[in-house]
């Protein structure tokens, strides 16, 4: 599983470089060759909409989401593990819901971007695409949970 996370990191990190990338050159063409990249915005913009939703799952792997555990804390350990698995399952369930209507969402889109000449709906998939990786991570942890083993890396349970 190491492997498939370190992957999944590369891939975010790759995201990330591709936006740099982009924008830098968008900036050398337009101030430096007075030539703009018409599509340069478009398409840096639908990247970061892919990373982001892409990044719940790493932001979870990482216990970078908001949560409070102040109280959870003072809770005995067999209390605090049962609504931990509680939280997942919600989660699971929230995922689940979302990726149903988000998915319903990106098939009845019919706008495209102009300047790059595609669909909206590729803009609007990466709901349902970061939605199915989260619920398969919080899946994952679940069963690490139970089993009661730490999901690798994880900075909260």
């Amino acid at each position: 599983m190491t492997i498939v996370l370190s992957a999944y990191r590369a891939l975010l990190m790759g995201l990330v470089a591709v936006i740099v990338a982009i924008v830098a050159i968008a900036v050398v063409f337009r101030y430096v060759l007075n030539t703009p990249l018409i599509f340069s915005f478009d398409l840096a913009t639908v990247l970061f909409v892919w990373l982001v939703f892409l990044g719940l799952a790493q932001a979870a792997h990482e216990g970078s989401h908001m949560a409070v555990d102040m109280f959870t804390a003072m809770l005995p350990a067999p209390v605090a593990k049962a609504l931990g698995i509680a939280v997942k399952l919600l989660m699971i369930a929230i995922m689940i819901f979302l990726i149903r209507h988000s998915w319903d969402l990106a098939m009845r889109t019919r706008m495209e971007i102009a300047s790059m000449r595609i669909s909206m709906m590729w803009v609007y998939l990466a709901m349902p695409a970061g939605f199915t990786v989260f619920a398969l991570y919080e899946a994952w942890a679940l069963a690490m949970s139970v089993m009661g083993r730490p999901a690798l890396g994880r900075q909260s349970a």
